[in-house]
């Protein structure tokens, strides 16, 4: 299948990423920025690349969960060689097809690239990757060249201005290696 150019005139934002390709039938693993299970199976067919601007439409067969994991088989993805070669790959919906969010809560895409500073305004960094755990998230910061790891827990997290594209943190003593931030 040939990738296309996205034409769609809408903004596209990433919903998942295919972590791995699981079993013989061509299902893929994915790791998902904010949909559950009825969401992706509402959807019907996701856009599929590594990018924005090269994506291939792909039809959603069918989606398991299985544990907190999600595996989707695309129509036509019929096995395991076909699925391997979209590991990487991002799943993209278009802005119309985005579900509202409560207030505080953020969509993956949105917080990657944010700058982030303390709170005397001081740049720390840019979030590079949300990682997702059973407590909670924690939000990888690229730092002078280094990658910090920090808890997405309101009291380090203190404020999130989509807007200006930045994020506020109180950070522990010494987690971005000094202690006068």
């Amino acid at each position: 299948m040939d990738a296309v150019k996205n034409e769609t005139g809408g903004q596209l934002c990433a919903a998942g990423l295919i972590a791995k390709a699981f079993g013989i039938k061509g299902e893929v693993k994915i790791r998902s920025y904010s949909r559950g299970i009825e969401e992706f199976k509402a959807l019907g067919s996701v856009l599929v690349g590594r990018n924005e601007r090269e994506v291939v439409r792909r039809e959603i067969e069918e989606v398991v969960a299985r544990g907190e994991d999600l595996y989707i088989r695309f129509r036509d993805t019929g096995d395991r060689n076909a699925a391997e070669q979209l590991i990487g790959h991002f799943l993209f919906v278009e802005e119309s097809d985005r579900r509202s969010l409560a207030s505080g809560q953020y969509f993956v895409d949105d917080l990657v690239g944010l700058e982030v500073r303390n709170r005397a305004g001081r740049s720390l960094g840019t979030v590079k990757e949300v990682l997702s755990y059973p407590a909670h998230d924690v939000y990888v910061i690229r730092s002078r060249g280094t990658d910090v790891m920090v808890p997405a827990v309101r009291e380090i997290v203190t404020a999130v201005d989509m807007k200006s594209r930045v994020m506020i943190i109180d950070p522990p003593e010494g987690l971005f290696g000094g202690t006068a931030l």
